[in-house]
Formats: C-alpha cells, structure tokens, sequence
C-alpha cells in the first residue's frame, strides 16, 4: 500500500503553458540536520513537525492487540513508535483526543478518513501530536496517540510527492513573478517561497481552490500540499511552484474571534491585530456589531440589515 501524506495551497494562479517538472525539489529527501531537529520540534500553529498520516487497523483479531491506528511519519523513512524503537509505521491502540478541542463529529470526521486510508493508494487522513504511553491489562504498555491537530484530504485524488505546509507570506510584487507562498516541509527544516501552484493534478474546482486560498491568507495553519517542484516561465523569468495531486485542510472546533484595529474595526482570528488610526465614519458601525466565525469559517463582522445600513449611511 502507497503510503504518502500532502497538503495543499491554494493560490489564484495558473500555470504556465512554458513550464517543467524535470526540475530538482530541494524541500524533498532526508538530511542529517532533520535527525538532529526532531527532538526539538516546535508546537506553534505554523510549525512543520510530527505529522503523521494515520490509517486505521483493519485486521480482525481481538483488541487491543487489533483495531487501533497506524502511523507513518511524512516525508521520513522511519517513525519513532511509543517505545523508542524506529519503523516504517507504527500502531498503538486508541487516539487520545484530549489536547484537540475538536467537537465529537469533527472526531468522527478524521475517524472515518483514517478508515478510508486503509484502503487507499494515497493519504486521506493527518494528525499532528505526538506517541504517549498506556497500559493495557495482561498486555503492558501499547501506547496511545494524543492529537493536537487533524487534517483530511479535500477529495480522493492520489496524493504524491513531498508534503509542504503552505501558507501566504505577504510579499506583494510591482511584476510577476512573485513568491506570495511560503512552502515548509513537514518534520524537516527545510522551506523556500514559490510563485505557483498547479492545481490540475488534484482536480480540484474553483470553489476548492477559493477555500485553499482563504485558508492560506487568513488561517496561521495554512494548508497542506502534496506535490512535486515545478518551474515555469512568466515575463521571461523563471520561477518555481509545486503541484498539488492532495489537499488538506486542518478540521477545526469553533475558535474564538477577536476585535482589533486602532478602531475596532477588525474582526480575525488573531487577538491584538493592530492597524493604522485614521478615522473613518463607518468605523462606528462595527461599535454594535457581531464578530464572529462566518459559513466559509473565517472570522468576520455578521452582517445584519442594520450593519447594512450604517454601512451605507455611516
């Protein structure tokens, strides 16, 4: 069974007709410098380490010697299991949910992806956390998995490729190209800006890639690609992209909004965003306005017909 882990990032971009896939990946492989970070991998919300692909145990023998979850660390050959001892994958019997803060369905969400894993050539399912100890009775400890974080692919394309975490790094150019998109590697150090992303491995349609890019540009956690480097030619420069065969976006529970700006005129999901302070009149309408998490997800003022009005008339 094919067993590779991506994640996608959705850039309003199409590839050019003068491009090449016959081109090195500098962000795939393994080096010495990735064995020498991994006891040190950083926890923050844009961090690249300890993502696993998890697939769920399909074998029909008593638990909880079966039926739990196995791991495969992406981008690496080998996974350090609840032991200490390295393998390919390895299994423990149950997740442990308790640091995720994820409501009940989203649990089931990358529960069922983990099943639809065991059976699929590509990656479905992605968690992020870490192995922890757990006796089980007459059987001595087989581990447990405790989730901060879970992902599930967009749809049911095959992903390949190197897994990147990507995201928008606010770099605005006069001229294309342009690196908009900063790309890391999962559970290496390794990362580099790009100017694309070719969409058309994944099949992915204009409502997918509207939510990838909102993804990118608004959520610290950006997206998961799973693709190869590409390079193409735009105003005669040539630049570099990656693919996309898989996306994935992070399940998350409800999260708090926060209003920020010189004004109180920002809603985001980031606590103390500042911006400049002159005044506008229609700044005083969000005074009596709800901030709050909207359909698409993303932060934003509700709109009500009184807002609409103020809005109109400040």
């Amino acid at each position: 069974m094919i067993r590779s882990l991506m994640a996608l990032v959705a850039l309003p971009m199409v590839a050019s007709a003068c491009a090449s896939s016959d081109t090195t990946d500098e962000l795939a492989g393994e080096t010495s410098a990735d064995e020498a970070l991994d006891g040190k991998a950083d926890g923050a919300v844009d961090g690249a380490y300890t993502y696993f692909e998890v697939w769920k145990d399909l074998r029909k023998c008593a638990s909880p010697t079966c039926g739990g979850y196995f791991f495969h660390r992406l981008n690496r050959t080998s996974t350090v299991c609840h032991n200490g001892q390295s393998k390919w994958s390895c299994y423990v019997p149950e997740l442990d949910w308790g640091e995720a803060n994820l409501p009940d369905e989203l649990k089931a969400a990358l529960e069922d992806a983990a099943v639809r894993d065991a059976s699929s050539y590509g990656a479905i399912a992605l968690v992020r956390g870490r192995f922890g100890a757990k006796t089980f009775p007459g059987m001595g400890n087989m581990g447990r998995f405790i989730v901060t974080e879970a992902w599930v692919a967009e749809n049911d394309s095959v992903s390949e490729g190197v897994f990147v975490k990507a995201h928008d790094n606010g770099i605005r150019c006069i001229q294309a190209p342009c690196a908009t998109v900063t790309e890391k590697a999962l559970n290496t150090s390794r990362h580099a800006n790009i100017a694309g992303i070719d969409w058309s491995a994944g099949g992915f349609d204009d409502d997918q890639i509207s939510k990838f890019w909102d993804a990118m540009t608004v959520r610290p956690s950006g997206v998961i690609v799973a693709g190869d480097r590409y390079t193409f030619k735009e105003n005669n420069q040539w630049t570099k992209g990656r693919t996309a065969t898989a996306v994935y976006r992070r399940l998350e529970g409800a999260q708090p909004c926060f209003v920020g700006g010189c004004s109180g005129q920002v809603c985001s999901d980031q606590e103390g965003v500042i911006s400049t302070c002159e005044f506008r009149p229609e700044y005083a309408c969000y005074q009596t306005a709800t901030c709050e998490r909207q359909g698409d997800g993303t932060c934003g003022w509700t709109p009500t017909a009184e807002l609409d009005a103020c809005l109109a008339n400040p």
